[in-house]
């Protein structure tokens, strides 16, 4: 019985501790680890009961079909010891879970993307809106008739100086917001997001 990765599936129960020690054991006394002595076994009941087709009354998996291996979204990740915890509390400083966080990690490494959790984004905007005001409201804002020449001469440099700032960096959070979200949509993205 030769499998690859890649053309495999996993078959997974759960039983007691003492049981799946046991059954460690038994997979050592035979220099065999667990997963190995389990493929034979499910081997050795597959043959004793003929052929049995996909078909015929067996249980079947919507995400599942014969002609496409490795077609299904999900995948099943082992952790090392501690990568939960810390993924864990990384996600919940973002205000995401655990699940979504790692896909996003994920996403965002095999697409060259740098893409921010939504919750990021949606404060960027936030922040962005709010730039926009302050630079409505400075345009607005009326030059006091009363100050000396010199005086306003100057505060109107610094306001013109302060709106320029407040324009840039409203720019620079929409462009933010505008890679982030083209890049989550199509996949496409730039590391310099």
């Amino acid at each position: 019985m030769t499998m690859t990765s890649r053309s495999s599936r996993v078959i997974a129960t759960r039983v007691p501790p003492e049981m799946r020690a046991r059954f460690a054991a038994l997979a050592a006394r035979h220099h065999l680890s667990a997963s190995s002595l389990l493929a034979k076994m499910v081997d050795e009941v597959l043959k004793t009961h003929g052929d049995i087709s996909p078909g015929s009354g067996a249980q079947r998996f919507p995400h599942e079909a014969e002609s496409d291996i490795g077609a299904a979204d999900r995948i099943t990740l082992r952790l090392r010891q501690g990568d939960r915890v810390l993924a864990t509390e990384r996600a919940h400083s973002r205000g995401m879970k655990t699940a979504s966080y790692l896909a996003l990690l994920i996403h965002n490494h095999v697409r060259e993307a740098a893409v921010l959790p939504p919750n990021e984004l949606d404060q960027i905007k936030v922040t962005g809106a709010r730039l926009a005001a302050l630079g409505r409201q400075l345009r607005m804002f009326g030059m006091p008739n009363t100050q000396s020449e010199p005086v306003a001469s100057d505060l109107g440099e610094a306001i013109a100086s302060v709106r320029r700032e407040v324009e840039a960096a409203r720019e620079a959070a929409a462009a933010l917001v505008r890679r982030n979200l083209i890049s989550w949509e199509t996949g496409a993205g730039s590391a310099h997001a």
